[in-house]
C-alpha cells in the first residue's frame, strides 16, 4: 500500500516515516461493491480494516448500530479479545479499504505502542467497557 495513503489515515497521524512504511507493508488494498459482507457476527476474526473511501454499516443482532466512513476502522475487537466477531459489517456503498491480517495486526500493536493504545481505547469505547 502507498505510504501517502497511510499517512492520511487519522489512526496513523503523527507517526514517523519508518513506522508509516511498516504499516503500509502490512496493509492490502481492497475495492468492493455495495452489499458486500466484510465481517459476519459470530465468525472468527481474520483481519483489521480501515475504510479509505465509501461507507459501511455495522449491525449487531440484525440492528444497525453504526455507519463508518473514510478514516474509520473496524475488526479490532474480536482480534484483541481473541473471540468471535461482535458485529456484521456490510458495504453500504462501493468501498475502498485497507486490510491487515491478524498476525500483522499484532505485530503492528507490539512495534508501535501508540497505535496499540489508540486501537484499544476505541475498542473499549465500542464494546462498552
Amino acid at each position: 500500500m502507498d505510504v501517502a495513503v497511510v499517512e492520511r489515515i487519522p489512526l496513523f497521524e503523527g507517526l514517523e516515516n519508518e513506522q508509516l512504511q511498516r504499516i503500509a507493508d502490512w496493509l492490502e488494498p481492497i475495492d468492493v461493491p455495495p452489499g458486500w459482507f466484510l465481517l459476519n457476527q459470530g465468525s472468527y476474526p481474520e483481519g483489521f480494516f480501515v475504510v479509505l473511501e465509501g461507507e459501511v454499516t455495522v449491525e449487531r443482532d440484525g440492528a444497525e448500530i453504526a455507519r463508518l466512513g473514510p478514516g474509520e476502522f473496524f475488526g479490532e475487537i474480536a482480534l484483541l479479545e481473541d473471540d468471535r466477531r461482535t458485529a456484521t459489517v456490510t458495504t453500504a456503498t462501493r468501498v475502498k479499504a485497507a486490510v491487515m491480517d491478524g498476525a500483522d495486526f499484532f505485530e503492528m500493536c507490539a512495534e508501535i505502542p501508540e497505535i496499540s493504545s489508540r486501537i484499544t481505547t476505541a475498542a473499549m469505547r465500542r464494546s462498552g467497557h
